[in-house]
């Protein structure tokens, strides 16, 4: 999963919480966020890094690497709980 774009919440970022919500987007973006709901309102305090990272640095986020796209992946008592995610496409 070389150079696959992953948008991530600043605590995930920093590795001061683990993720627990995985999204994988339509167009084949990828959003992993600490769950939680203290984020700037705009999330302009995200950042974009390379998937492969996150796999590497927190090891059970390996069985997502074929999380289908529009799905989300949600940390539920210590596992993982997949539903699709409906999602518009921008016009």
């Amino acid at each position: 999963m070389a150079e696959i774009r992953c948008l991530v919440c600043p605590h995930v970022l920093a590795g001061t919480r683990p993720v627990r919500v995985m999204i994988h987007h339509w167009d084949g973006d990828w959003q992993a966020v600490c769950g939680e709901w203290d984020h700037s309102p705009a999330n302009d305090d995200f950042d974009v890094i390379c998937i492969s990272h996150l796999f590497d640095r927190q090891p059970d986020l390996g069985g997502l690497r074929m999380l289908a796209p529009e799905h989300i992946a949600e940390r539920v008592d210590d596992e993982w709980q997949v539903s699709p995610f409906d999602e518009e496409a921008p016009d």
